[in-house]
């Protein structure tokens, strides 16, 4: 009750305003046809203030709701970016990862179309922390990833698998095709000097370092699913790692047994 005299305060002034004025006019305080008028326009004042305090009610409530809706909309966005990004280096999360295979990977099997998977490890990695320290070793994956990003397509899917591991999902992408991005995945991280502000020291070359990768590429069959490919690329990387490092594998089947194959 309160709420709504607080909100038709001037349908309420008029109405008590042209009672005032009628109760006048039957005293004879003023003339009855007179009264009747002002009666009258005071009722119709009263409601004109009235549809404006609701308008303009209205209006405040239809902006406060657009400033709402926003606020919603950019707090969905950014739960949605901390739910598929990787905070440190900036591409996506193993989560987006799967997600996206997974999609892609229904597609190929549907279309009949190629999909490659590239798993890749930074060498040495634990050096890298002992000589320059975590800050300097964060500062390595964020600049590898952005070196992976910027050597692959925009259709291409670049994730950070964990720890000091990446994997990059090549859509309607032959092993061909795939061995090709990783080789030159391959040579610009070699070729690259990391330097933060902290490390290394002035005067100090640039710290280099090597990655090993592991290429696989489907479809695969029937009864598999895309988690197939990504055990497949795990396992031509590891095989790479055991056999030197700063090479990349492919996974084979030779019969019905499992091998890796170097390429580069």
């Amino acid at each position: 009750m309160n709420y709504r005299a607080r909100h038709s305060w001037p349908l309420i002034s008029g109405a008590l305003s042209a009672s005032l004025i009628m109760l006048l006019g039957a005293t004879g305080a003023i003339p009855a046809h007179d009264g009747v008028v002002f009666a009258g326009l005071a009722l119709i004042a009263g409601l004109g203030w009235q549809l404006v305090v609701v308008n303009r009610e209205g209006l405040i409530r239809e902006r406060r709701l657009v400033t709402i809706a926003a606020d919603l909309r950019g707090a969905t966005a950014t739960l949605e970016r901390l739910a598929t990004i990787d905070s440190l280096t900036g591409v996506r999360n193993r989560r987006a990862f799967f997600d996206g295979l997974g999609s892609e990977f229904r597609r190929s099997q549907r279309y009949g179309r190629d999909l490659s998977v590239v798993m890749i490890d930074l060498d040495d990695f634990k050096q890298v922390n002992d000589e320059g320290g975590h800050l300097f070793g964060d500062f390595v994956l964020t600049e590898t990833a952005r070196l992976i990003s910027e050597q692959t397509r925009e259709s291409d899917l670049v994730a950070r698998y964990g720890g000091e591991e990446f994997v990059v999902m090549l859509p309607d992408t032959s092993e061909e095709g795939a061995l090709a991005v990783a080789d030159k995945l391959l040579r610009a991280v070699e070729a690259f000097e990391y330097r933060s502000t902290d490390y290394p020291p002035r005067g100090e070359p640039g710290h280099r370092i090597t990655i090993s990768a592991g290429v696989t590429c489907g479809p695969v069959d029937v009864s598999q699913d895309e988690n197939e490919l990504v055990r497949r690329a795990d396992r031509a990387l590891y095989a790479a790692k055991r056999a030197g490092k700063n090479r990349i594998h492919r996974w084979t089947v030779g019969g019905s047994a499992e091998a890796s194959e170097v390429t580069v």
